[in-house]
């Protein structure tokens, strides 16, 4: 299963504020999944932040299907 990082998490990883973890989310369209009332950001949007790369959507399938398995 991929690392998963609360906002707050991947903002510091990046060393940036949560509200641009708000804004490259949105813009590079990487995948977040809320559980619960919570967000999380899986290791490859982050890294895909990082890069910033916009995730095709086989790798969006890749992390669902990691994250919820067969």
């Amino acid at each position: 299963m991929e690392k998963m990082f609360t906002k707050k998490e991947a903002a510091e990883l990046l060393k940036v504020s949560e509200r641009t973890i708000d804004r490259l989310s949105e813009e590079l369209g990487v995948a977040v999944y809320r559980v619960g009332r919570q967000l999380r950001y899986p290791e490859s949007s982050v890294m895909g932040m990082l890069t910033k790369k916009q995730l095709s959507s086989c790798e969006q399938h890749k992390i669902l299907h990691a994250l919820i398995g067969d």
